[in-house]
């Protein structure tokens, strides 16, 4: 059966992810991608580096070119539910064969000694998927970094920096300025750039456009998403103003995003889409897991935030909702990531804190986290238990926020919506195949 295939061509994926991990470098994904034919030159791409924001940019980009009638490819990370997430055609996952099939062809022409890293094998494979579907235009997000992330092979139309904060240090540096010349690798020879950079971050971004002679957009210099007069999102640079403009995607730090990806695509012009495009694109667009409401009493709010800035920004729309009401956390982290910040920015605005376990292998101990809390906390150790008790004992005037990692949300969002149990179960077939859990 084709479940089988998937289930088994998965869990020979994640062996990769367990037997190699994270391991950075270009070369082996040049070699591979020659073998292949070059399936990354097929067609114009937008390539999304960052910190934050990475993914819900590049969802923007892909929504205003499909508005405007663009056939479009999308690669990001991680998935919620499903592997067939991260590869995307036209806004429609990649099928379970295709994966299957696309899998076995990479594996057939590389040979057993091609020494590919599971995310390395998932871009080829979004690669030669967006190949052989004739896209129009391919949106990609890096996976890591953006110097020697795997995507980092591919000549971009432009490259974005969303933004630079501390994350992943232990592959990236410690400090702001060495993770941007990380973030900046993505910038090439005399390619455009948008970067939503600041302050020493933004003057590494500079610096390497300079040194290769890209042009370089500066947000709130350059162009800006900013209220008009009535007070509605209103876009301005230098090709014009689109005002009134409605963002799909909830919360005040998309606005900077969808600047970002309005200037991503002015900056292609045989690409650019109407001003009627970009309205339509960025008022459709969806992203789950990002400041997602899944249920409205109480209030429900599922956030990916998993670092320090992006905990930041989610407290603050937290505040602004919840207004005077109680306000209940479910966190679950990895912990590689500098969780105590995390914990201390919602303890602000939590009156209570249940510690979770996402379903990964590098997830911290909800004990250890618990006890670091300066306000209330306990320890539910499964995540759909720790969810359904929080609904179960909430008040429909409370807000219950899940927050602290995708792979928390994605662990939620099968409870929450019935119709992704198969996939959910599907996916974990193959982690426990792989010997992941």
């Amino acid at each position: 059966m084709a479940t089988d295939a998937y289930v088994s061509t998965l869990a020979w994926l994640y062996r990769l992810e367990a037997r190699r991990g994270i391991d950075l470098e270009l070369a082996r994904v040049r070699r591979a991608a020659a073998a292949l034919g070059h399936p990354e030159r097929a067609a114009p791409t937008f390539h999304v580096a960052g910190t934050n924001g990475k993914g819900s940019t590049a969802a923007m980009l892909a929504a205003m070119l499909a508005a405007a009638g663009a056939r479009v490819g999308l690669y990001t990370s991680p998935h919620l539910v499903s592997f067939r997430e991260r590869i995307q055609v036209a806004g429609t996952p990649i099928t379970e064969a295709a994966v299957v099939d696309g899998i076995a062809s990479i594996r057939a022409v590389l040979g057993p000694a091609m020494n590919l890293t599971c995310f390395e094998v998932a871009t080829l494979l979004a690669w030669e998927t967006f190949r052989a579907a004739a896209v129009d235009a391919v949106v990609l997000e890096v996976g890591l970094g953006g110097r020697l992330d795997a995507t980092n092979v591919v000549t971009p139309a432009v490259a974005v920096v969303t933004n630079v904060g501390l994350d992943h240090e232990a592959w990236l540096g410690d400090t702001l300025a060495m993770i941007a010349r990380e973030k900046a690798g993505v910038v090439k020879a005399g390619v455009p750039v948008v970067s939503g950079a600041t302050g020493v971050a933004g003057d590494v971004v500079a610096a390497r456009a300079r040194e290769l002679g890209s042009p370089l957009e500066v947000i709130d210099r350059d162009f800006a998403l900013e209220p008009d007069a009535g007070g509605r999102p209103a876009y301005r640079s230098p090709r014009g103003v689109i005002s009134p403009l409605t963002l799909g995607l909830a919360g005040a730090h998309q606005r900077r995003n969808a600047a970002l990806a309005i200037r991503a695509l002015e900056c292609v012009p045989r690409l650019t889409p109407s001003d009627a495009a970009i309205r339509a694109g960025l008022a459709d667009v969806r992203w789950p897991g990002r400041l997602q409401v899944v249920r409205r009493e109480p209030l429900v709010l599922l956030d990916g935030a998993h670092n320090g800035a992006g905990v930041e920004a989610l407290a603050a729309e937290v505040r602004a909702r919840a207004a005077g009401r109680r306000v209940r956390v479910l966190f679950g982290v990895m912990r590689d990531k500098g969780w105590q910040t995390m914990l201390r920015e919602l303890a602000e605005v939590a009156s209570e804190v249940v510690v979770t376990r996402p379903r990964q292998p590098r997830s911290a101990s909800p004990a250890e986290v618990a006890a670091a809390a300066s306000c209330p906390a306990r320890v539910i150790d499964d995540p759909a238990a720790a969810y359904r008790e929080l609904l179960a004992t909430s008040a429909p005037d409370d807000v219950v926020v899940a927050a602290g990692s995708l792979f928390l949300v994605g662990d939620l969002l099968p409870v929450i919506d019935p119709s992704l149990v198969a996939a959910a179960e599907r996916e974990r077939a193959a982690a426990v195949l792989a010997g992941r859990w």
